[in-house]
């Protein structure tokens, strides 16, 4: 019998660890270190679950996996939770046996050029070959692009993402395709600052980015997605790694409950999904809150340099918004 029928959150405590697959996307995204270790966004959200689930961030597996594989490992058990760029959508949720619980980077789906081509903005391109990831919701928003400006554009399929970008910047190819993340993280990690490559500003999709789990799991649905949310209002609040221990200590009655909430100082949150009531604070100090994980990897504080745009706080513009935690 699957894992995840028995509850995740159970084979999680009972193994002491989270299992959770991820994508080698580049810089800022996932990748190994020169020690071994994964590096980037997406391992740091499951070091998040980790630490509210299993006890500790560094209670956490990780398995690796590609774009294809990736339904599989989720669906069959395999891993208790998906951390990659993996597009939310109707068709994924209604007919993979996998669900969405939140949304942890708002992205669109973006074209690399070569700079030599001469073009700015798309508008400028004229005809070429698109290099994409078959199998993806990039390539059907490609092929529904092209249907619908008519462009000339010739489209070359590939079966993995490093053969996609192998192509690229081997020059079998004019453009590449992908999440505008994964294209930062990519041009990066092939050394480029820029200089020879260009991210068009123009989107051809909105991608809702997001964890996946395997369906019918109520529990552990609600694990991950408060998981992420918390750290959204811990940022809101001002909560953060460097803070929670000393605000813990000198929190007051009259000040935020919802503070004290997440720092597991007041009732209700040991009632939360069967966790304890230190999961969110541990999650806070040991990984960060939603702003420090997306600046140390993916914005100001990283080498990628993204602007936090949709991905900032709905105070500040953006599309991140947590509920309260309290009635």
């Amino acid at each position: 019998m699957p894992a995840a029928s028995a509850g995740t959150l159970d084979r999680v405590r009972q193994a002491g660890v989270l299992r959770c697959s991820i994508i080698a996307n580049g810089i800022g995204l996932a990748v190994l270190d020169q020690a071994g270790n994964w590096q980037g966004f997406y391992p740091d959200m499951c070091r998040a679950v980790a630490a509210a689930a299993a006890g500790s961030a560094a209670n956490v597996e990780f398995v690796e996996t590609d774009a294809a594989g990736r339904f599989d490992l989720v669906r069959d058990g395999t891993v208790d939770v998906s951390m990659t760029s993996a597009t939310w959508t109707l068709q994924r949720t209604a007919s993979l046996g996998i669900d969405f619980p939140v949304v942890y980077l708002f992205d669109g789906q973006g074209l690399m050029i070569h700079r030599s081509q001469g073009a700015r903005r798309l508008e400028e391109v004229r005809g070429g070959t698109v290099c994409v990831l078959e199998g993806t919701t990039t390539e059907r928003n490609l092929d529904n692009w092209v249907a619908r400006t008519g462009g000339a554009f010739s489209i070359r399929r590939l079966r993995t993402l490093d053969g996609a970008y192998s192509a690229f910047f081997n020059r079998h190819c004019d453009m590449i395709t992908s999440d505008r993340t994964g294209l930062h993280a990519r041009r990066l990690l092939n050394g480029s600052n820029g200089t020879d490559h260009l991210i068009l500003s123009e989107m051809l999709s909105k991608e809702p980015l997001g964890p996946m789990i395997r369906a019918g799991d109520r529990q552990w649905f609600d694990i991950v997605r408060w998981v992420v949310l918390a750290m959204v209002l811990a940022e809101e609040k001002g909560l953060s790694s460097r803070n929670a221990a000393d605000m813990a200590v000198s929190l007051k009655e009259s000040d935020d409950p919802e503070i004290s909430r997440l720092l597991g100082l007041a009732p209700g949150m040991e009632e939360a999904f069967g966790l304890d009531k230190g999961w969110a604070a541990r999650v806070i100090l040991q990984v960060g809150n939603y702003g420090e994980v997306f600046e140390r990897n993916l914005g100001s504080r990283s080498p990628l340099g993204i602007e936090r745009g949709l991905n900032a706080l709905w105070t500040r513009g953006g599309l991140h918004f947590a509920p309260p935690l309290g009635w």
